[in-house]
């Protein structure tokens, strides 16, 4: 079999009689081996070249960009073919985007274009692509695509001198604070022990003096210089020759990081602890050489010290506390963290003694005592109400570790829930409980007699959601929330609503069609919602006939909402929400990548059929986003659709 024609006869007048097997996954292996075959004629392979990429689908050029790449692969098994330069170059210039060197001349290429480019680049004639490179390389006057260009043919050709001389062209002078930062947000392509990099880091913290230069600087230092003798000493120099507290603590943190059993780091911490007395950079260097020498008696003498002579009741707790951890029956700071439960009026010194001291006894009966007052606090209207909010939750979760049936905290929070009179506060308990009282049938009764007695919606949400996390399935939990979405005319209870009804059925058609209808005051807050929503249905078995069903039902629904999601109805919000731009684009994209995930193959057809006209030129100028969030989801129906069947949807 020598003709080409056995494998691709196109015959636009009769579709169904012609012959497309370079569309079928099955045939590609024999069709390429057919390119490498002696015995066929170089005309006959010529001729299959430029009908592939001649070839016009005539529905949206969906095929023609897949026949143009089929013959970009052919070429590794027929590299003399006369069309190759061609090809690579028109492969090459999708993979990012179509330019010239007229700057002028940019277009935006949608996604799936660019990556099946970019995998076809890997796939074709590996000579021709590099040439195709290093002409980029050369002839670009973009910055950007300079990199790009350079930073790829280093990849496929590595050593290239085109692309060696690119990215030194490009390699920042550090002139400033800015520019530093700026190249300084990628340590990990720094080799580790890269005598260069080092030299140049270090040179960078003795002569500059910028906080936020040397801090980028260390922490690349400390990636790169594990256990090196030359970071240790420029990290000791550091330490003790600078006059910026900031610098000087970020150089003994770097110490800590990389100093393990490094006898110069140890002795020259142990020397800044003798003639240093400040409670910052004093705890932070015993830290520092507890860590690169566990046990070490100065480390202990000096966070001791703090704890008995430090005016400072945040150093006091936190070296009390750090004693603790690293030696638990260590009686100063026992007493320490004791006297605090006691008499601090701090919250959050209160909540770190009791953490630190039942860590050392869970029975401490002082320290539970005072967590539970912490928690209950949260009930009587407190001056900061988020601080209060973060204390009695990080104290419900203690009492939920020392306890692992959770009956103190789950006690404490229907306490809390019985009484508290502020409904912010009566809500975060009820949440926390929904984290903590699975099974509990105290917690399951506190509930559902709070979901009988409010009339609150956004507290019978909460009361629901935290009902169903606790009792999987609960009938009560269920109905709460239906009837919230079918009687509630309030945009974000209904919104509250659905999100949790749908945290319960990720999948539950009412809840996804309520956000697709819902045009919530906040449109950032709403369009991540839905984009979470839908994105956790890629997670559902699509095999599993109940899952099936109802994946039937929602299809549509987010097929609609890619059609009638309109940024004008938000531009009321624009200077409101700054976000609204990017908020709209992206939630559009998310959900169209999440629908070529999920989409049955029964949908395909109608899929392209309603769809298609967003891919005019006219709808691209006025609505590029979503015509890229539509030509993604045809992309996907093109890669799973014969062409004849796809191109009988696309014109009926």
């Amino acid at each position: 079999m020598h003709d080409w024609q056995y494998f691709f006869n196109h015959d636009r007048s009769n579709l169904n009689q012609s012959t497309y097997r370079i569309f079928e996954p099955e045939w590609k292996a024999e069709i390429l081996h057919w390119f490498s075959r002696k015995d066929v004629d170089k005309k006959q392979k010529e001729d299959f070249i430029q009908a592939l990429i001649d070839f016009d689908d005539s529905c949206g050029d969906f095929y023609r960009y897949r026949a143009y790449f089929f013959a970009a692969e052919a070429l590794s098994q027929f590299p003399e073919c006369s069309l190759g330069d061609a090809i690579a170059s028109q492969v090459l210039k999708w993979s990012y985007a179509y330019f010239r060197q007229d700057k002028s001349d940019w277009q935006i290429l949608p996604q799936p274009l660019v990556k099946a480019a970019r995998k076809t680049l890997e796939l074709t004639d590996r000579k021709r692509v590099i040439a195709a490179f290093v002409h980029l390389v050369h002839t670009t006057e973009s910055r950007t695509v300079l990199r790009l260009a350079a930073e790829k043919l280093g990849e496929f050709d590595p050593g290239n001198k085109s692309a060696i001389a690119a990215l030194k062209l490009l390699t920042p002078v550090i002139e400033n604070k800015q520019t530093f930062c700026q190249t300084s947000q990628n340590p990990g392509e720094i080799p580790i022990g890269d005598e260069t990099a080092i030299a140049s880091l270090v040179q960078t913290i003795e002569t500059i003096l910028s906080e936020e230069i040397c801090f980028f600087a260390i922490r690349d230092l400390v990636k790169i210089g594990v256990g090196n003798p030359t970071v240790i000493a420029a990290l000791v120099n550091l330490m003790d020759t600078t006059l910026n507290k900031d610098n000087c603590c970020n150089a003994i943190a770097g110490l800590g990081q990389i100093g393990v059993g490094n006898q110069t780091a140890i002795a020259a911490l142990v020397k800044f602890l003798e003639i240093n007395q400040g409670d910052r950079i004093c705890f932070d260097a015993s830290q520092a050489l507890w860590q690169i020498d566990p046990g070490n008696a100065a480390a202990l003498k000096s966070l001791v010290y703090i704890v008995e002579t430090s005016a400072n009741a945040f150093f006091i707790n936190r070296a009390a506390t750090y004693l603790l951890e690293i030696e638990p029956e260590n009686k100063t700071a026992i007493a320490t963290l004791s006297k605090t439960l006691e008499t601090s009026q701090s919250e959050g010194e209160r909540l770190q003694a009791a953490n630190s001291l039942l860590k050392v006894n869970s029975n401490n009966q002082i320290a539970i005592n005072v967590l539970l007052e912490l928690v209950k606090n949260l009930g009587q209207s407190p001056k900061d109400p988020y601080y209060t909010q973060c204390i009695a939750w990080e104290a419900t979760r203690t009492l939920s570790q020392i306890d692992p049936s959770n009956k103190i905290a789950i006690n404490a929070l229907v306490d809390l829930i019985r009484t508290a009179n502020d409904h912010y506060y009566l809500n975060l308990a009820v949440q926390d409980l929904g984290l903590l009282g699975a099974g509990n049938e105290t917690a399951m009764v506190t509930l559902i007699e709070l979901i009988a007695s409010t009339k609150d919606d956004y507290l019978l949400c909460n009361a629901a959601r935290s009902l169903e996390k606790i009792d999987p399935g609960n009938k009560v939990a269920l109905s709460t929330l239906y009837q919230i979405l079918d009687s509630n005319k309030d945009e974000s209870e209904r919104l509250y609503a659905a999100q949790n009804l749908i945290k319960i059925d990720p999948v539950n058609p009412k809840a996804i069609a309520t956000l697709c209808q819902i045009r919530e005051s906040n449109p950032y807050e709403y369009e991540s919602i839905l984009t979470d929503a839908v994105q956790n249905l890629e997670q559902l078995d699509s095999g599993n006939n109940l899952v099936k069903e109802k994946l039937n039902e929602v299809i549509p629904i987010l097929i609609q909402f890619i059609q009638i999601f309109q940024q004008d109805d938000d531009n009321k919000n624009f200077h409101q929400y700054p976000t609204v731009q990017l908020s709209y684009e992206s939630c559009l994209l998310d959900i169209a990548n999440s629908l070529t995930k999920i989409l049955q193959s029964e949908h395909s057809s109608q899929v392209v059929t309603t769809l298609k006209d967003y891919l005019s030129e006219q709808f691209y100028n006025n609505n590029s986003y979503r015509y890229e969030a539509v030509f993604n989801i045809i992309w996907h129906c093109a890669e799973n659709m014969s062409y004849p069947d796809f191109s009988k949807a696309w014109h009926n």
